[in-house]
């Protein structure tokens, strides 16, 4: 199996970098967030947008680190099989200790390196829409960010 492209998996928000979004255009907004709770919770959704995504970033990391190692170790085997000779077990021995290494490399990719990164692009997919939701297009209140931005305390 050989796998040169990310799985269809639902394309990334559109929402990347929020920080500051909501604030930097007033007079364009829809609405201004006059209480702090309505803006704390804004900066809390954009803290966990930004979490979501350094996580989404490190799991893209090892899965394009596990496809890699899958077609490396793939395209290997796929060069030393005609050179195997069927007559030296040593030869046979090292063909089927590079099969086994692909076959487990082919197995993190699929079990583990793919499900963990379609996650974390669910997973802050889910955080940009509940931003969106319950931000986008709002500005803050310079008095109510201010005061939010004082007690911020966030969930983690």
């Amino acid at each position: 199996m050989t796998k040169s492209a990310r799985p269809a998996w639902p394309i990334l928000a559109i929402a990347i970098g929020l920080s500051g979004v909501a604030i930097s255009h007033p007079a364009a907004a829809q609405s201004v967030l006059v209480s702090p709770d309505d803006v704390a919770a804004c900066l809390c959704r954009d803290q966990a947008v930004s979490s979501q995504k350094a996580e989404l970033t490190r799991q893209q990391a090892a899965y394009d680190s596990a496809q890699s190692e899958f077609q490396r170790l793939n395209t290997a085997v796929e060069t030393q099989r005609p050179q195997v000779n069927v007559n030296d077990s040593g030869s046979i021995e090292a063909f089927r200790k590079l099969l086994d290494q692909r076959d487990a490399a082919q197995a993190r990719f699929t079990n583990e390196a793919s499900p963990a990164y379609a996650a974390a692009v669910d997973r802050y997919n889910q955080s940009v829409q509940a931003y969106m939701n319950q931000c986008g297009g709002k500005s803050y209140d310079s008095r109510a960010l201010a005061a939010a931005q004082q007690s911020l305390s966030c969930p983690r």
